[in-house]
């Protein structure tokens, strides 16, 4: 889910990316700040994000002439409208210039936005022909060596298509980015495929093998291993038994040793990016490169960013610049969540997380556990300096805790 949000009061964008985050935990959320950036961009590729949430206030009259502006742009998708001082007059003329919804601010529910979200933008889908049958699109891409089985996943980007051998009967997933006109759809395709190429030539059980990149027409594809056995993220429903955590915490750690031997950084490490196999061992996928490649696109200005915030390193929520100790600091925040059944660090808004990453005090596993608490402590440490300063250095440990567990 992508969603952006135009607002110049920076509490309520963080109450709307609150709700948003608590129903799409992975969702996309981008911001703008009119009071500080101005009017979002001409340029701004409107077709790339589900929804716009736009912000109104009687002081200017530029809310109503932004929505009539936006929704005549072609590819606009539902626009919700919320005003702090509005009235029915308003929501009247917010209804006739487009909007698919309008709010009072101080009367919007997380269950009310969500519904009117989840409907507007299925009305959208069922009217839009520019969404093309799966089919229609994997004969698009040309791919002659593998037949269609499902769609697995689709945005306005990208999709994600489960195909078969026409020879072996073996399975692979490709991942497809359309082309979206004057987006920076070529600079886009030549990352796309730079960057996964990086990825090709790391050699790990770890990490998702790459088979095949390639560009067709207007679509760039890779063909990657399929993982059928769900991710991490499924698992976490509760705590894990102690010997399965570190044995998943050292597979994770191995797979960012060879990642980042390679110049490569995971920058969207989660429980939801990583992945089963059927015999068990896990593999790392979505290296943050299409969200990253979205974000880099769709904003202009001095908007912020940041993704789902709970298992970000405090210099990554701030927007400074990382280095492969923040994916140690990610893998730490994981560790936490399998040991216990709770995330490190929670909070009321996603701003509050982000906060707390760099100021509160670091968490506390149980008693039985104390053993571990001197390295987590370490990987969670709020300073890059303090950090284990490679995965390298951080496997010893790792493989002595897991090997004392197993014997245990």
């Amino acid at each position: 889910m992508r969603i952006l949000i135009i607002d110049s009061d920076s509490d309520y964008r963080s109450t709307l990316r609150y709700y948003l985050e608590v129903k799409w935990p992975d969702a996309v959320v981008a911001e703008q700040a009119p009071a500080s950036s101005g009017q979002l961009s001409g340029t701004f590729p409107v077709e790339t994000v589900d929804a716009i949430l736009l912000g109104y206030s009687k002081k200017s009259e530029d809310g109503l002439r932004w929505l009539r502006e936006l929704r005549a742009r072609r590819g606009c998708p539902p626009v919700l409208v919320f005003a702090a001082d509005g009235d029915e007059f308003l929501a009247v003329d917010s209804l006739k210039r487009g909007a698919a919804d309008y709010f009072p601010k101080s009367r919007v529910t997380h269950k009310r936005l969500i519904e009117s979200l989840i409907g507007a933008i299925a009305r959208n889908r069922d009217s839009d022909a520019r969404l093309q049958s799966a089919e229609d699109e994997w004969d698009l891409c040309g791919i002659k060596s593998h037949e269609f089985i499902a769609r697995l996943h689709s945005s306005e980007l990208s999709s994600v298509y489960l195909a078969e051998d026409v020879n072996t009967r073996s399975r692979l997933a490709y991942k497809v980015l359309r082309y979206v006109p004057d987006s920076g759809a070529e600079q886009l395709f030549d990352r796309f495929l730079q960057e996964y190429e990086a990825i090709a030539s790391v050699d790990h059980s770890n990490v998702v093998d790459i088979f095949n990149l390639g560009v067709s027409d207007d679509h760039a594809y890779i063909a990657m291993e399929y993982l059928s056995g769900g991710t991490l993220a499924d698992k976490l429903a509760t705590a894990l038994a102690r010997e399965e955590a570190l044995s998943y915490a050292r597979q994770i750690a191995m797979a960012l040793d060879a990642v980042h031997e390679a110049g490569i950084l995971h920058r969207d490490l989660k429980p939801a990016n990583i992945m089963f196999r059927d015999d068990g061992s896990l593999a790392l996928i979505d290296f943050g490169l299409a969200k990253q490649m979205w974000l880099e696109a769709a904003i202009s200005g001095t908007g912020q960013i940041f993704g789902t915030p709970y298992y970000m390193s405090p210099e990554q929520g701030h927007a400074t610049s990382v280095d492969a100790r923040s994916d140690i600091y990610s893998l730490g925040c994981i560790l936490f969540e399998m040991l216990t059944g709770t995330r490190p660090f929670a909070a009321d808004t996603p701003m509050a997380v982000i906060y707390n990453h760099s100021n509160a005090p670091r968490p506390a596993l149980p008693s039985d556990m104390a053993d571990l608490q001197p390295a987590l402590d370490r990987m969670l440490a709020v300073k890059p300096a303090d950090r284990y300063q490679s995965a390298a250095e951080l496997l010893p440990w790792l493989d002595e805790v897991s090997r004392t567990t197993a014997t245990a």
